[in-house]
């Protein structure tokens, strides 16, 4: 089994430290669930306004509708966060629900 992971964030400004931006924070959460879940997460960074963009047209669509503000992170299609921090317990226990559902580790 498997879980698929998106998190959508914004462009960096410029002069930001590249240690402070949504794509560090984006390779934090997809670090922690590598160690964890191992290959089970396929995970994938992709910046609004970006190329990568084009492969979500929904998630473009509910962000141009303001139904959602970045940071957004999509586990299995299903919009879960969204706005404020990247909360790498909570995604963390999401995905675990998903791939675990018996509470049983892998």
């Amino acid at each position: 089994m498997t879980c698929s992971v998106l998190v959508v964030g914004m462009p960096s400004p410029a002069g930001c430290a590249s240690t402070k931006t949504w794509k560090a924070a984006a390779a934090l959460v997809e670090e922690r669930l590598t160690a964890r879940f191992g290959p089970a997460v396929v995970f994938e960074y992709a910046e609004l306004f970006g190329p990568d963009m084009a492969h979500h047209p929904d998630v473009e669509k509910e962000i141009g509708a303001g139904g959602a503000v970045p940071p957004i992170v999509v586990i299995d299609g299903i919009r879960r966060f969204t706005g404020g921090k990247l909360n790498i317990s909570a995604i963390e226990r999401a995905v675990e629900g998903i791939l675990e559902p018996d509470g049983v580790h892998a």
